[in-house]
């Protein structure tokens, strides 16, 4: 029973619902949310990962249709080329100068696939405290369709 906003359990309706939309539960034909957090990277560990999940955030502004991956590891950003979105998997592939391949570390979760997928670059930003450190440019590149 719904009492104002807040439900008789004392948790507000908002809280609620987010329960149901962000449940990791499989609802047919999506597949579950957990698999896409795999520390191993979403290719099942078959790719070396640039990042976990534990260490990276991904913000995209939907106004500016930009996007930044927030990190606190160092990372070389010279050896980084661009990347590359895989539609059908929701992988990206970060691609190297000498061609070698990691893979992100995450799949591109729904909430923010249009907005990251739109981006023509995505800002890769090291931070500590809070505050931005390093960074660069990568563009983005979208995998052929077989």
């Amino acid at each position: 029973m719904i009492v104002g906003r807040e439900v008789i359990s004392g948790f507000p309706l908002e809280a609620v619902l987010a329960q149901f939309i962000m449940s990791s539960e499989d609802t047919g034909n999506k597949s579950s949310i957990k698999k896409d957090w795999d520390p191993k990277g979403s290719s099942g560990g078959r790719k070396a990962a640039l990042f976990t999940p534990y260490e990276m955030d991904i913000y995209c502004n939907k106004v500016t249709r930009e996007v930044f991956i927030f990190h606190g590891k160092t990372i070389d950003y010279d050896k980084l080329d661009y990347l590359e979105y895989d539609s059908k998997t929701h992988a990206v592939d970060v691609v190297m100068k000498d061609s070698t391949r990691l893979d992100l570390g995450v799949k591109i979760q729904w909430l923010v696939r249009p907005y990251f997928t739109k981006a023509p670059e995505i800002m890769v930003v090291q931070t500590k405290d809070g505050e931005s450190i390093n960074g660069t440019n990568l563009l983005l590149k979208h995998k052929e369709k077989k």
